[in-house]
């Protein structure tokens, strides 16, 4: 029998039928991306795409839970201080390249090692020696993570940590292509070159235009994924991303999705695609104290009882914030917060006081304080603007400067400010304090104080969880006494989802990676 012409007409028929046309979820994300190095990054438009590029030994669920990733379970010793993680079977990176242990080991290291050390690697201190590594007074081999098997990662810690898995599930915790770095260096992030472990790959980089992800085959859970690209459009301008989605460029603009006071008027037009939830996002002011009389812990607290947050939170956000008297929130973890100094009296009293503590230190109407209050391009101006109004009224005069956010940041890292606006958002009350602990990466305004240093120390070592969080919550009262920085509202999340855009589901961290998402038109 002769095969050959039925094998022919077979072709032709494959030939003529169309290709299905590639399914493509577009993303808008605030900022252009500083680095897609997981060990550089910082800004919430960078965790946001490398989530899609890499799984850490944890990740997040569709609701937003941390649980099983790259590993697929890990056993904890009794005392805490051993985490034993098993790796999924068969594991290989993007480009076939077997996926171990190893490679877990060489990007923790990596994180701690001067010059190449995380701009976060604070997260990681939690591991046995990383401060030591980090300064340099131990090898990179003493950092408490090994690999006794290929499908194996141990972590040994300093201290009980519980919120261990969160740590690892973004950012510092991401693994990292040791081939790829040793074969490009520095350029091993660019489109064809990069290799991520992720739901997706790297596939175009355009500054300031779009950043375009297409799926890995061979990523664990590839079946899975629905979409065959991801394109992200980074802007500044949150107006711009809103008329973006209202045109149909974009699925999904968040973080954040529009501002705040065109909620009631967008809800008109769009209706349920306007999506705004609950958020664990403290929003302060940070304050620069290698500055002059920043330095003078009365002019600070002058600063911060002479804003009106619920005013600001009612009549200027209005788009469900909350007025914020702590660093941490009262909804993480269940951690109650300490009394702070700032909501004492009413806000009349509050203010009142704010003028003599200014007036004492040599500032009034007649001689004005004068200083600068840095913010992100296309956020929170409106909420700066009345922080300054009311700054007026008591003696203090303020210039607003704004910039992207990437140039912002770097120099807010570099003590390049008087004030600037800032936040956190976590699952732990730890990495809220994280963030004001004297030698912390994240401690740009300078901060000092050995009572808090201690308290935090003595908190992070406590096995027992309820005299933990106790320690938590002394080390913050210290802070808000310090006025280590100066609250102001917890925000909320506001995301814009088109109708068409399915497997989102809200949740507390508002976390939505790409591989559970898809378009029905």
């Amino acid at each position: 029998m002769n095969v050959l012409p039925a094998a022919l007409a077979l072709v032709l028929i494959l030939a003529s039928v169309p290709a299905l046309p590639e399914t493509v979820l577009y993303r808008g994300v605030y900022g252009e991306p500083e680095s897609l190095d997981p060990h550089s990054s910082r800004l919430v438009s960078e965790n946001t795409i490398l989530s899609d590029l890499f799984e850490g030994l944890t990740t997040y669920d569709v609701d937003g839970n941390v649980g099983p990733g790259v590993a697929v379970s890990w056993q904890v010793s009794e005392d805490g201080l051993s985490w034993r993680f098993k790796l999924r079977p068969k594991l290989k990176w993007s480009d076939g390249e077997p996926f171990t242990a190893a490679d877990f080991v060489y990007s923790f290291r990596r994180a701690m090692t001067p010059p190449t050390a995380s701009a976060v690697a604070d997260r990681l201190f939690v591991l046995r020696n990383a401060e030591a590594v980090l300064r340099g007074d131990a090898e990179p081999a003493e950092l408490g993570v090994s690999a006794p098997a290929p499908d194996e990662v141990l972590l040994e810690l300093e201290h009980p940590a519980p919120q261990l898995p969160t740590l690892l599930a973004n950012g510092v915790g991401l693994p990292l292509p040791r081939h790829a770095l040793k074969r490009w260096g520095k350029n091993w992030n660019e489109p064809g070159r990069m290799v991520g472990n992720g739901a997706y790959v790297l596939a175009e980089r355009r500054a300031g235009a779009r950043i375009r992800l297409t799926r890995n085959p061979l990523f664990h859970a590839a079946d899975e994924t629905r979409m065959d690209a991801i394109v992200y459009i980074p802007s500044d301008n949150v107006d711009t991303q809103v008329n973006r989605f209202r045109s149909g460029e974009l699925h999904i603009n968040r973080n954040p999705g529009f501002p705040p006071q065109r909620k009631a008027l967008l809800e008109r037009e769009l209706g349920t695609a306007v999506r705004v939830s609950p958020y664990p996002l403290s929003v302060y002011l940070r304050v620069n104290m290698r500055r002059t009389p920043l330095d003078n812990v009365n002019v600070r607290r002058g600063l911060a009882l002479a804003i009106d947050r619920d005013k600001i939170a009612r009549l200027v956000l209005k788009s469900g914030e909350q007025p914020s008297y702590h660093l941490v929130p009262a909804t993480v973890s269940g951690y109650e917060p300490p009394a702070s100094p700032f909501e004492e009296g009413t806000v009349a009293t509050r203010i009142e006081t704010a003028r003599q503590l200014l007036a004492a230190a040599g500032y009034g109407k007649s001689n004005p304080l004068t200083l600068s209050l840095r913010y992100p391009t296309g956020w929170a101006r409106e909420m700066c603007i009345a922080i300054a109004a009311m700054w007026r009224d008591v003696g203090v005069r303020v210039s607003l400067e704004n910039s992207e956010i990437k140039s912002m940041v770097a120099d807010v890292r570099r003590g390049d400010f008087d004030l600037a606006y800032d936040g956190a958002i976590h699952d732990n009350p730890w990495e809220y304090l994280l963030r004001v602990q004297p030698g912390s990466t994240y401690n740009a305004g300078g901060y000092q104080s050995d009572a808090f240093s201690r308290t935090l120390a003595a908190a992070k070592l406590e096995p027992d969880l309820d005299k933990r969080r106790e320690g938590l919550r002394a080390a913050e009262a210290i802070a808000l006494a310090d006025v280590a920085i100066i609250p102001v509202i917890y925000s909320v999340s506001r995301s814009l989802v088109a109708p068409s855009v399915r497997g989102w589901h809200p949740n507390p961290m508002d976390v939505h990676l790409s591989r559970y998402l898809w378009v029905e038109d």
